[in-house]
């Protein structure tokens, strides 16, 4: 397909803000801007084997300090259920920053390659009890523990398509309360086609719809229970998404479908997921008012 002819500030401003990457089952790639604030808002049923139902209602705020530095706040609240047991609440809160390291900006690709590092706060819980004591580990809601956070992400675009990849690592210290859960180990991967429009118009932006098929492997470490190692723990799971995204110049909406081609978890009677669907909306705000006081005086 022949790429359209823009105007070189156009089609920064287009890369930049509509055909960047958005990735829909991970945030730590979501593309922000100098004095952008995004707003994403998630809703991520569940459902798995041995009766178990969950549905997570994740918020991911971002900001654009400069042109290399971004801040992310991620909060997580849901509700989850296994015959006569079930939780909720909110889930542990993550904070990270993230520098972009290299960047190559060419009139039609985009390249950024950006490590991350923070932490996840303990706002949720791992001693959540039910009538027969600790309510199992798919339903506590925290860590229990203040968890570091590192990783590396990556994504490169152009007009018609764009890949974003990233790893990263969620250390679980170990605690002698509830339940604790290993450190975790994640990589996932994206690539995007632009589905419509065929042609970009000469002058302004269209409403584009995105065609995205992702994956996500993490791996899990052992468990303890009351400081105890457990054998129902742990393991390695690989799943498979794909997500249908309309996209403007301040918004971005999708669904998609994730479907686990790999559970490999150690030990019996564990969860197993069979099928999920997501639903997500994006908003870019402009900078709060007092940045632009504060750039003037």
């Amino acid at each position: 397909m022949k790429i359209p002819r823009l105007h070189p500030l156009l089609t920064g401003v287009f890369l930049g803000s509509v055909a960047f990457s958005s990735p829909a089952t991970f945030v730590t790639a979501l593309p922000v801007a100098t004095d952008q604030l995004l707003i994403r808002f998630n809703v991520q049923p569940v459902l798995s084997t041995m009766g178990f139902y969950g549905t997570q209602f994740p918020v991911n705020l971002g900001y654009g300090l400069t042109s290399r530095w971004a801040l992310f706040v991620n909060v997580n609240q849901g509700f989850a259920g296994s015959g006569d047991l079930s939780s909720a609440g909110e889930g542990d809160l993550s904070a990270y920053a993230r520098f972009t390291l290299f960047k190559i900006d060419k009139p039609k690709s985009t390249l950024r390659i950006a490590p991350l590092a923070g932490a996840f706060i303990p706002s949720g819980s791992n001693t959540l009890s039910g009538p027969q004591g600790l309510l199992p580990a798919a339903l506590q809601t925290g860590s229990g523990t203040f968890d570091p956070y590192l990783g590396v992400t990556m994504g490169y675009n152009t007009v018609n398509w764009g890949m974003a990849l990233d790893s990263t690592y969620r250390a679980n210290p170990a605690t002698n309360r509830g339940i604790s859960p290993g450190s975790e180990y994640r990589a996932d991967a994206q690539v995007e086609f632009k589905l419509l429009p065929w042609r970009l118009p000469d002058e302004g932006l269209p409403k584009i719809l995105v065609l995205s098929l992702e994956s996500n492997y993490v791996h899990d470490s052992r468990a303890l229970v009351k400081g105890a190692s457990t054998i129902n723990s742990g393991g390695d799971v690989l799943k498979q998404d794909a997500i249908l995204e309309l996209a403007t110049l301040h918004w971005q909406a999708g669904a998609g479908a994730q479907i686990p081609v790999m559970q490999e978890l150690p030990g019996s009677g564990r969860v197993k997921q069979r099928a999920g669907f997501f639903v997500f909306f994006e908003y870019y705000l402009a900078a709060p008012s007092w940045r632009h006081r504060r750039g003037r005086s």
